[in-house]
């Protein structure tokens, strides 16, 4: 009996050190904040103070309460808190970014461990974010999360990214970092992908290396030191196939890169309900964005130094959750700067209540009614004949809630993002140009054929001014069948190629700037050359920023957000409420790309230009000499 109670005794001494080798730790994740502090919803609606009464989701003083009930709910277990990059940019929040380092403070407060750097942080260039680290760094100190970014290079021959390599020097910015908790080493690191960069127009002169190459590098330099869980911040995205299966970057990445062992994704706004396995083990997430859901991953790591999938939850941040006080009246302390610095000197303050909408105006591009209403606001401001943007830069969603009252920071959603050229103040400049008639056409053709090459709503054509159809059959750059010019009150008229005036367009300097390079876009195909009232070439998109107060020194820049705030100020109030009533129906939901496919010899070639022309007549010559061929070869037959 005491020999049996020894060697049970012994067998279960043995057995400790392998159950006690297996350890657990989670990881919480958001990604895409987007400095989206408040509620996904009318900001009158958003109610933190008190749970269940509105219909608001997210907020950041939300995150908080919900943060710290999933750390109380881990116990001992190590836990970290990641977060997938574009932490700002978005919300009215983000124009005191520079001055006040609100996101970033916020983030250091609620405890992130580390965050990858992604696109829109360069959205008030490289110096920008400099100014931001400073800000939060001035208040928070070493408290400040660390900021990743594994591929980020510096240009030494440029002073425009001097204060940001400053803060990479101090430590604030790093290539990596490993952490020790719950006795697991952990390796952090974080990569800007490839299309992250390409819809950066700010981020020079940074350059970004090959993430593939950087991350075998990366992972290796972990791994010396010691880490034993590698994790990537990744700013690259997944995307979701027609099969179901999950493709993008991140994938891809990580199936050419062995030692990752989690990668915490952001860039694509994916709500992953569960975790993309790749290679059948290394888990891919991601928590969709703007603080909608927390993404909490339960890991295992044995013996052998293999991390296994535990569980995994994607919490959502709702009116479940009551929010945090302290970080509530933060929140309320940065309105109030906005309000005092960005708002007040054009007659607008965060909370005031514009106008009203009865129903949701969405971005689909089936759903015509907001873009009209953007692109009509930039038509209207410069006073120009027509407008144009992409479906892509109306960010937000016009949304409803339960009484329809949107106030000055839900429009400003719609329209947030750019930076001024002459100013540096947030917010994309209008420019006004004026072009040819044939030269309205060949704007179309390169609008109409990006958004077809691409394959994304984002570069879908939305225009005021002009109603055009086109048909998909004809060939590339001549694809316009029929243009009008007008507007669905006053009417529209047929666009006459041949018409000697000239015609005024507006845009925002980020869209317009296209404008100026159709030859290189067409390869010499098409061909436009923006002018001034007088007919004047501008050579630079510089000199067509509209100036507001010509007669005070420099260029007071329209900005396109306040273009939008205006145009809206300025809409009837059809009940006597005080509010703008923001029209959602009739001519206000027009169709004004419209595709028409035929093969109808009126509509392919009704506005046809030498292309269209020119391959017909060579589709048609080679039909003749085939028909020529066959009736020889059936002449020596019969």
């Amino acid at each position: 009996m005491r020999l049996l109670s020894s060697l049970l005794l012994a067998g279960v001494l043995s057995a400790t050190p392998l159950f006690a080798a297996e350890r657990s730790f989670t990881i919480l994740h958001s990604n895409d904040w987007q400095s989206r502090l408040l509620g996904f919803g009318p900001n009158n609606e958003y109610s933190p103070a008190t749970p269940n009464d509105d219909e608001t989701v997210g907020g950041v003083a939300r995150l908080a309460t919900l943060l710290r009930q999933r750390r109380s709910a881990a116990g001992e277990e190590a836990v970290l808190l990641l977060d997938g990059g574009d932490f700002t940019m978005g919300t009215l929040f983000h124009t005191i970014s520079r001055e006040m380092g609100s996101e970033l403070r916020l983030m250091s407060e609620l405890g992130y461990d580390a965050a990858v750097i992604g696109n829109h942080e360069f959205d008030f260039r490289p110096a920008g974010l400099a100014a931001m680290i400073s800000a939060a760094h001035k208040v928070e100190g070493d408290a400040l999360l660390p900021l990743l970014s594994s591929n980020m290079r510096f240009d030494p021959a440029s002073k425009a990214d001097d204060s940001l390599q400053a803060h990479f020097e101090a430590g604030r910015i790093l290539p990596y970092k490993l952490i020790e908790r719950g006795g697991i080493r952990f390796g952090l690191f974080g990569l800007l992908g490839n299309n992250a960069v390409a819809v950066s127009p700010m981020i020079q002169p940074l350059m970004f290396a090959d993430p593939v190459a950087t991350a075998r590098e990366t992972v290796a330099k972990l791994r010396e030191e010691g880490a034993e869980v590698v994790i990537l911040l990744s700013h690259m995205g997944v995307t979701q196939q027609a099969d179901g299966s999950w493709r993008g970057e991140d994938v891809e990445l990580v199936e050419q890169v062995p030692g990752i062992d989690i990668v915490v994704g952001g860039h694509s706004h994916v709500a992953l309900p569960q975790p993309v396995l790749v290679n059948g083990h290394t888990p891919v997430v991601q928590a969709g964005s703007e603080i909608q859901y927390l993404g909490e991953l339960r890991m295992t790591l044995g013996d052998d130094g293999v991390t296994q999938v535990r569980d995994y939850r994607l919490h959502p941040i709702d009116d479940r959750l009551a929010g945090d006080e302290v970080i509530t009246a933060q929140v309320e302390d940065f309105k109030q700067v906005v309000s005092e610095r960005m708002l007040n000197p054009r007659g607008y303050r965060f909370d005031q209540p514009l106008a009203k909408v009865d129903q949701r105006l969405g971005r689909d591009f089936s759903d015509h009614t907001l873009a009209n209403l953007v692109t009509d606001a930039l038509r209207h401001a410069v006073d120009a004949d027509l407008a144009f943007t992409g479906n892509g830069t109306i960010r937000d969603d016009l949304i409803k809630g339960r009484h329809g009252v949107q106030d000055v920071s839900d429009l400003f959603r719609i329209a947030p993002l750019g930076i001024g050229q002459f100013d540096d103040e947030p917010g994309y400049p209008m420019i006004k140009a004026y072009v040819s008639a044939r030269e309205i056409k060949s704007l179309l053709e390169v609008l109409l054929l990006a958004y077809q090459l691409r394959d994304s709503d984002s570069y879908y054509p939305r225009v005021s001014g002009v109603r055009f159809t086109y048909n998909p059959w004809r060939v590339p750059f001549d694809r316009v069948s029929r243009i009008e010019i007008g507007d669905p009150v006053k009417g529209y008229r047929d666009l006459d190629l041949d018409d000697t005036r000239l015609y005024s367009i507006g845009a925002t300097s980020y869209v317009g700037s296209f404008t100026w390079l159709v030859p290189d876009l067409t390869k010499g195909l098409l061909d436009v050359i923006p002018k001034n009232a007088a007919g004047r070439p501008l050579p630079r998109i510089e000199d067509a920023i509209v100036d507001q107060e010509p007669n005070t020194p420099g260029v007071q820049e329209l900005k396109e957000w306040q273009a939008l705030l205006d145009h809206i100020r300025s809409l009837p109030d059809l009940d006597g409420d005080g509010l703008a009533d923001i029209p959602t129906t009739g001519a206000a939901a027009e169709a004004r790309m419209i595709r028409a496919p035929s093969l109808n010899p009126r509509e392919m070639f009704r506005l046809a230009g030498p292309m269209q022309w020119g391959v017909s007549a060579v589709v048609l010559l080679g039909v003749l000499l085939i028909l020529g061929l066959l009736m020889r070869l059936l002449r020596r037959w019969y």
